[in-house]
C-alpha cells in the first residue's frame, strides 16, 4: 500500500503525540528533516492534554499540572512554539500548606542555597520541633557532597530505609518526607527508591529561586496544537487515530512501522509511548518488552469542581500527605486561567496514589473533596457547586520503586529504534521536564546518525550557593 502522506518518504517516524514526541519532532522539523508523528489517540497530548467539559463548555485539563521554572527543556519548547508567556509564576511564595488548621506559607529566595531554607523556620517550628528538624542536617551534609554515581547507589532500598539509616527521625519523615515523595514520586516515601529522593533533594538544597508555574490555558493549547502547527507548517505531519501494530525489521535493524490498516511506512522509528505500550510493538522477548512490566503506573483521581462564587485567592495550596485523607494538592483555576472558568471559583484537586480510594463512586469522592477545601477556604461551605467532574487516570508517571532507576533505558536502543518518554534515563525524575528532555536526547541521537551533531538537551540546572560549592561536579552528572 502506498503512504497517504504529505510527507511521502519521511526520515523518521515518531510514535507517539505526548510531550516527549512532539518535543523531538519540532526539533526534527527545524533541523529539516521530514518528520511523520502517529497517535493513537484522537487528540495529541498523551497523559498531559485537555479537553472541552461538556457540561460547562469550560477547558479543563486530565490532571492540573505544574510547571517548575527549573524545567528548562520544557520552557525551551515552550519558547520554540510561542507559548511560553502562558504561564502565571507564583513568586512571592513557593506554595501554602494547610497543616493542623494552620496555613504555612513557604517562602523562598533571600538567602543562598540551602541556607534559603531557614527563612521558613519560625513558620515550621509550630508543627515540627526543632530536634526533628535538626534530625534532617546530616542527611543534607552527606546529599550534597554525594556523587551522581552515590546518588544512584542508593537505588537498592526505598526512601524511608534511607532517611531512617541517615538518621532523619520518624516523625520528620513522615511530616515532610511522605508529603515530598508523594509529591515529586507519587509514591510513598516506604515504597519509593532512596535514589530518586535524593536527587530530588539535591535540586531542593541547590536551588533558593525555585517557583511553580500554572498554565494559564489548557495544557493541549499550551503546547500539544501549537506543536502540530509547527510541525506541519515545516513540512511534516501529525496523524491522529493512527494506531501503529508493530515494528518492521530488516536484518536486526528496525526498517520501520507496520500501521492497523496494514499501511507500511520505511524510516528510522522514535517510539514516544508509554512503557507498557511497549510489548505490543516489540517481537515477543524483546528486551524492551520485558523490561516494561517493571515500569508499574502510579494511578491518580483528579477533581474540577465549580462554584458560584471566589472562595479563595489563592492560585494552590496543599496538604501534608496522610493515607486517611484523599486529595494533596489543589488549585483555583479561576485565580490563573480568569477568561475561561466562569464567574466563580473552578478548583481543581490530585488524589494521587489512589488506590485506596479506587472503590469509591465519583459522588464519595467529590464530597471528601469539598469537605477537604472547606477546611483551606471556610467560604467553600457556603458557596453553591455548580458541577463536579471526576477524571480517574490510571498512570501518572511510572512507581519509582527500589531499582527503577537502574532499570530506566537509554535513548539508543536497536539500529534504527529510539526511545523517548519520561521514564528513559535522563538524570531526572518522571515528570513533564523529564519527557521534554528525552524527546531533545531522541532528536540528537537520530541526527547523529545522519552525521549530524546536535546539542538540544540542557542538563538539569547545577545546584549553586554551598550546595553547588560541596557537590562534586562529574562530567555528564546532573551537576554539569
Amino acid at each position: 500500500m502506498q503512504l497517504r502522506s504529505s510527507a511521502p518518504h519521511p526520515d523518521v517516524v515518531i510514535v507517539g503525540a505526548g510531550i516527549a514526541g512532539l518535543s523531538c519532532a519540532t526539533l526534527l522539523a527545524e533541523a529539516g528533516l521530514r518528520v511523520l508523528v502517529l497517535e493513537a489517540g484522537e487528540t495529541p497530548g498523551g497523559r498531559a492534554r485537555s479537553w472541552v467539559d461538556p457540561a460547562t463548555s469550560h477547558t479543563v485539563d486530565i490532571g492540573p499540572h505544574v510547571i517548575l521554572n527549573k524545567y528548562v527543556n520544557m520552557l525551551t519548547l515552550l519558547s520554540r512554539l510561542g507559548t511560553r508567556s502562558q504561564i502565571a509564576w507564583q513568586t512571592e511564595e513557593l506554595l501554602t500548606v494547610l497543616d493542623k488548621g494552620r496555613h504555612i506559607h513557604f517562602k523562598m529566595r533571600g538567602l543562598p542555597a540551602p541556607l534559603h531554607t531557614l527563612r521558613n523556620l519560625h513558620r515550621v517550628l509550630p508543627s515540627v520541633p526543632l530536634p526533628q528538624l535538626l534530625s534532617n542536617v546530616p542527611l543534607a551534609w552527606r546529599t550534597m557532597r554525594s556523587t551522581p554515581e552515590d546518588i544512584r547507589a542508593l537505588d537498592d532500598r526505598s526512601g524511608r530505609d534511607h532517611l531512617r539509616a541517615a538518621g532523619v527521625s520518624d516523625d520528620f519523615i513522615d511530616w515532610f518526607w511522605a508529603s515530598a515523595a508523594i509529591a515529586f514520586l507519587n509514591l510513598p516515601v516506604e515504597a519509593c527508591s532512596a535514589a530518586s529522593l535524593m536527587r530530588m533533594f539535591v535540586h531542593l538544597l541547590g536551588h533558593n529561586d525555585a517557583a511553580f508555574g500554572f498554565p494559564k490555558t489548557g495544557l493541549s493549547e499550551l503546547y500539544a496544537w501549537p506543536a502540530i502547527q509547527y510541525i506541519e507548517k515545516r513540512g511534516g505531519e501529525v496523524r491522529l487515530s493512527c494506531a501503529t501494530t508493530g515494528l518492521r525489521w530488516e536484518q536486526g535493524r528496525v526498517a520501520g512501522v507496520q500501521l492497523d490498516e496494514g499501511t507500511r511506512i520505511d524510516a528510522p522509528v522514535v517510539l514516544a509511548v508509554p512503557p507498557d505500550a511497549l510489548p505490543a510493538l516489540l517481537p515477543p522477548g524483546h528486551r524492551l518488552a520485558r523490561l516494561a512490566p517493571r515500569f508499574e503506573p502510579s494511578p491518580y483521581i483528579s477533581c474540577y469542581l465549580w462554584f458560584d462564587r471566589k472562595i479563595t485567592t489563592s492560585r494552590f495550596w496543599a496538604r501534608p500527605w496522610s493515607p486517611q485523607d484523599f486529595n494533596t494538592d489543589f488549585y483555583d483555576l479561576s485565580n490563573v486561567r480568569t477568561d475561561s472558568t466562569g464567574a466563580g471559583s473552578l478548583i481543581a484537586s490530585n488524589i494521587i496514589w489512589s488506590h485506596r480510594v479506587n472503590g469509591l463512586p465519583d459522588a464519595a469522592v467529590i464530597e471528601a473533596t469539598l469537605k477537604e477545601i472547606g477546611e483551606f477556604t471556610p467560604q467553600a461551605r457556603t458557596a453553591r457547586l455548580l458541577g463536579a467532574s471526576v477524571h480517574r487516570i490510571p498512570m501518572s508517571v511510572p512507581c519509582a520503586r527500589p531499582g527503577i532507576e537502574s532499570a530506566r533505558p537509554a535513548t539508543r536502543q536497536d539500529p534504527g529504534l529510539f526511545l523517548a518518554g519520561d521514564w528513559i534515563d535522563t538524570d531526572l525524575p518522571f515528570c513533564m521536564e523529564s519527557a521534554t528532555r528525552a524527546g531533545a536526547l531522541a532528536a540528537e541521537a537520530v541526527m547523529a546518525d545522519r552525521g549530524h551533531r546536535r546539542a538540544w538537551a540542557l542538563p538539569p540546572p547545577a545546584p549553586r550557593g554551598l550546595a553547588g560549592l560541596l557537590r562534586p561536579r562529574m562530567r555528564g552528572s546532573i551537576a554539569d
